[in-house]
């Protein structure tokens, strides 16, 4: 089969900027959080909606070719070198549904506790100021509860893990923002024993 050298230097052309468009970081977006690797940067709109941007580059899938981090502060890598840093998974306003781009860390945790049977976590669930704090209580423990499920789900033992809720009791900043009430809807995942 004939390839032109014309074909070919176009093809190295669209590879290298895909590669670009994978190791550009990407803005942060409102909650604080950052997007490296060419994946999609999952941000908060106004209201909490989730918003999302895809991050694909030159007609290439930009995460086939080396994405990886999960949209959280991860620049250059970090996450998709070692998605265990990661620790801390963010939830939309009133919601306990994990985020699609935390699956890979999540995923990871599980195995790496899979593997390691004397590694305890603590899954910490968080929310903003806003609602009761009964209410808050709830919805904080709904969120650690769906990051243990998820955790079980991919073979960790229930014994390995303990489910708390802070509420609105532990903001990690303060104000009255969408930004800042972005960042404290979260769960913590803080190793008790064995950490990696």
């Amino acid at each position: 089969m004939f390839i032109s050298r014309n074909t070919t230097i176009l093809a190295a052309v669209l590879l290298a900027m895909g590669l670009a468009a994978c190791t550009t970081k990407k803005p942060d977006t409102a909650d604080g959080t950052g997007s490296a690797g060419g994946q999609a940067a999952t941000g908060y709109g106004a209201g909490g909606a989730e918003t999302t941007s895809a991050g694909t580059g030159g007609g290439l899938d930009s995460q086939a070719l080396g994405g990886g981090a999960n949209g959280q502060g991860a620049a250059g890598g970090a996450a998709a070198g070692n998605p265990l840093s990661v620790r801390i998974f963010h939830f939309d306003y009133d919601s306990s549904d994990i985020l699609p781009d935390d699956y890979n860390a999540l995923k990871a945790h599980a195995q790496y506790l899979s593997k390691n049977a004397a590694a305890r976590a603590q899954i910490g669930g968080h929310t903003d100021e806003r609602g009761t704090r009964e209410y808050n209580m709830a919805l904080g423990e709904r969120r650690a509860k769906a990051v243990a499920a998820f955790l079980t789900s991919n073979g960790v033992k229930t014994d390995q893990i303990e489910v708390v809720s802070y509420g609105e009791e532990k903001p990690v900043t303060t104000g009255e923002s969408e930004s800042v009430w972005a960042e404290n809807r979260r769960v913590e995942l803080d190793y008790t024993a064995g950490k990696p």
